[in-house]
């Protein structure tokens, strides 16, 4: 794995989907969904939610909630924990205060993506694998124990040919504050919430359906 820190720029400001989740890296937030925002508060915001059902694996009772495209996981006492943005769907719906969705163009490229981080003055790291080639992740910490994360990928299908600017996959938030859940108190060693930054990685989230 190699990491690379990139410098902090100044630049025009940007809009639409890019605005988002260029908000989302500075603030850890997008709008109301945030670590450890509560399922009834939201719930009052955006209508019921559909029901994923219990995360696979997860001994600690995490379950999935969601509103529209995004995938947000909440522990047993009701906190968000996670949240999943699966932009390789082209297009998302998003929540919108007060019910509702509303649907947006998700093709967002690396060069538009690091552009408009850069234009925010944002700085963050940049994850290569050795055993996947044709991914990188650029990681964010917006605030102590939070972090979001840009999946890219060399291209938009898996039969296509590699492009020379790649496109975001998906996007994620999580964080480690939530690890001594105030209704389970403190996690055994075997639990799946013991390693909190591996169980609230993006990268155990719903598989990459490119």
């Amino acid at each position: 794995m190699t990491v690379m820190q990139q410098d902090q720029r100044t630049g025009p400001p940007v809009s639409g989907l890019i605005a988002e989740l260029t908000a989302l890296a500075a603030t850890g937030a997008l709008d109301a969904l945030r670590v450890g925002a509560a399922l009834p508060g939201l719930t009052a915001r955006y209508g019921e939610p559909w029901d994923g059902g219990p995360v696979d694996g997860a001994a600690s009772g995490t379950h999935w909630f969601g509103w529209g495209s995004l995938q947000p996981v909440f522990c047993r006492c009701g906190l968000l924990e996670r949240l999943f943005i699966p932009v390789w769907h082209g297009e998302l719906e998003l929540p919108v205060p007060g019910g509702g969705l509303r649907t947006v163009d998700s093709h967002v490229t690396e060069s538009v993506l690091t552009a408009a981080l850069s234009a925010a003055g944002l700085s963050w790291r940049t994850v290569t694998y050795e055993n996947l080639s044709d991914q990188r992740t650029l990681e964010l910490k917006p605030a102590e124990d939070v972090w979001v994360s840009f999946v890219l990928t060399d291209r938009e299908n898996y039969d296509d040919p590699p492009l020379q600017d790649w496109v975001l996959s998906k996007a994620g938030l999580w964080g480690i504050d939530h690890a001594r859940c105030p209704d389970a108190g403190s996690p055994d060693a075997d639990s799946p919430d013991a390693d909190s930054r591996g169980a609230g990685s993006p990268d155990a989230g719903p598989v990459d359906g490119r």
